[in-house]
């Protein structure tokens, strides 16, 4: 294992290191061998009162193993059931989230160069097996890494056959979780079931397993090489909104697993992915997507993509500034961030909202009146652009078209006494 810890560049010499403790074999081992190795090992151990009991039983098996072995743990409880229920997560994620974020907190607290977990080769065969026969792209089928940012899994080269061996030559002590082998949890059922099949057709499977996901994660640097790259010539961003520009993507030879991995960050599932190609081959422009943190718009030769958050904004607050007619010339375009109208012909007091279907107003310039929507479509705006947009509007009717358009009606004239300006300004205060 000093060898796998050095080849992957997982542990400097004699750091701290925080090591995930529930007791089981795993985890014991490891504590044993890098407390062995000199690092500084801080054992985090974790009650989720899962287990009733059982749980309550492993809290105090670490803490006697510790104690007896001089080695700091820390201990935390977790009512994983109610966060479950509130977060709306199955009881198997809920408790991960809990864990590593702890884990995350403990590293701070004691400046540990990193987390230390005990998966092991059979973890890693049983996850390649359930990304795949629950679909997933490369990234999925990589499995795990041995080093994902603060993660480190020093055994992810070893079997468990030989973490287990290792434990009864060294009599290291351990408890058995009694959920293990409830084959009603998708990875026991592998474990137990899918796995010992495979192993009669190949008696490595493990280890084959396991090399195929160390062969995949080096196919995936270079993917994640040229899709930075890509990602460099095709996709510009402004403000929180990122364009991609389909024309170029739609270069690449194929350019729909390119287009995969550019969305991979935006948190789009596989299956939406392909729904975008089939509509980008058909040229089904407006299609909407939406992921748990992004909403991704299909836009003519273009990607739309803003955070979901981006649609809660802050409303802009309307200057007005009033003063006798003098120079028209002075007076800014009609279709600037600040325009000036006739006063007089203000209908009651202005407000501000967002566009609705059915508006009209007349354009300056035009002699009839125009659907908003049409304006928007000559405008060429996506339908991200359009939602942005502030419609200033009297008692009767709209004003302004923020940025875009004035309506004719409140032009300023010959006639016209006392000039009203108008600007939209947003809120920058922290």
């Amino acid at each position: 294992m000093r060898h796998y810890i050095e080849q992957q560049q997982l542990l400097s010499e004699g750091t701290t290191v925080i090591v995930g403790l529930s007791g089981g074999c795993d985890s014991m081992v490891l504590l044993h061998v890098l407390h062995r190795m000199g690092y500084r090992c801080i054992a985090a151990h974790c009650n989720f009162h899962l287990r009733s009991e059982e749980s309550d039983h492993d809290e105090q098996f670490v803490r006697d193993f510790c104690k007896r072995e001089d080695i700091p743990l820390v201990v935390t409880h977790f009512e994983t059931t109610t966060y479950a229920q509130e977060q709306r997560l199955s009881i198997e994620l809920a408790a991960r989230e809990l864990r590593y974020g702890w884990f995350d907190t403990l590293r701070e607290e004691h400046q540990a160069e990193a987390i230390a977990v005990g998966h092991h080769a059979d973890d890693q065969a049983e996850t390649l097996l359930m990304h795949l026969v629950r679909g997933s792209g490369l990234n999925g089928l990589c499995g795990m890494h041995p080093k994902n940012g603060n993660i480190v899994r020093p055994l992810l080269c070893v079997s468990r056959k030989d973490i287990e061996h290792y434990a009864q030559q060294k009599d290291i002590p351990y408890v058995t979780d009694s959920t293990n082998i409830d084959t009603q949890y998708r990875r026991n059922y592998f474990r137990h079931e899918v796995l010992p099949l495979l192993e009669q057709v190949n008696p490595h499977i493990i280890q084959t397993l396991s090399r195929t996901c160390k062969h995949l994660q080096g196919y995936q640097h270079y993917i994640q090489a040229e899709t930075t790259r890509l990602r460099e010539t095709c996709l510009v961003r402004e403000g929180d909104t990122d364009y991609i520009d389909l024309q170029q993507v739609c270069q690449c030879e194929s350019w729909e697993t390119w287009l995969y991995e550019l969305l991979t960050p935006y948190g789009l599932q596989s299956d939406q992915v392909e729904q975008l190609t089939r509509s980008i081959h058909a040229r089904h422009s407006g299609k909407h997507y939406l992921s748990a943190s992004h909403r991704c718009l299909l836009d003519r030769t273009r990607l739309i993509i803003q955070p979901l958050y981006s649609q809660t904004e802050d409303v802009p607050s309307l200057l007005q500034r009033s003063y006798p007619r003098n120079d028209i010339s002075a007076f800014p375009p009609a279709d600037a961030p600040i325009v000036c109208i006739d006063a007089d012909k203000v209908k009651g007091t202005l407000h501000l909202r967002h566009w609705q279907e059915g508006d009209t107003f007349r354009p300056i310039g035009m002699k009839g009146n125009k659907k908003l929507s049409d304006f928007f479509t000559d405008q060429k705006l996506s339908v991200f652009e359009k939602e942005a947009v502030w419609i200033v509007c009297d008692d009767e009717r709209i004003v302004w078209v923020a940025g875009h358009r004035m309506d004719d009606r409140y032009k300023i004239t010959a006639e016209s006494h006392t000039i009203l300006e108008l600007t939209l300004q947003k809120d920058t205060t922290l």
